[in-house]
């Protein structure tokens, strides 16, 4: 079997993601649309894949970030929810820190959503590297 190449990848993810965007039927935006668009053009091939052609976790959890912005949002001020548990499973979060995890979400939430992607283009990275600061001192994360 021939194997792709990173552009290859990078068309095919953005092809699921596109996919997925139209029939999941979710709280898509144009801002959640043209985050994913400014990800991938701002992003080289080489920074999104590790060495074996997997998407590497860090632009995994900025790429839903992203996406799910709004809804993370929103479930983030209760500490819970479908999109909460999957950046936890991003985040490796064991099922024992799943409820801190949640409590930090919402102890920090004016914090982490501080801008709106409509007028923060990089409000999903801002938030992604606080929470990143804030799980590392609750020693969620290492």
């Amino acid at each position: 079997m021939k194997s792709l190449s990173s552009a290859q990848q990078l068309a095919m993810g953005v092809c699921v993601l596109a996919a997925g965007l139209v029939a999941g039927g979710c709280n898509t935006t144009k801002a959640t649309v043209d985050t994913t668009v400014n990800f991938f053009s701002s992003t080289s091939p080489n920074e999104l894949f590790t060495a074996d052609g997997m998407v590497k976790k860090e632009q995994k959890i900025n790429l839903f970030a992203g996406v799910a912005y709004e809804n993370l949002r929103q479930e983030a001020a209760s500490g819970s929810g479908q999109y909460v548990s999957a950046l936890a499973a991003l985040y490796d979060i064991p099922a024992a820190k799943q409820g801190e995890f949640g409590q930090v979400l919402q102890r920090k939430h004016a914090d982490l959503f501080a801008a709106n992607l409509q007028d923060d283009r990089n409000a999903h990275l801002k938030m992604v590297a606080a929470l990143n600061r804030e799980l590392t001192a609750a020693a969620i994360i290492p």
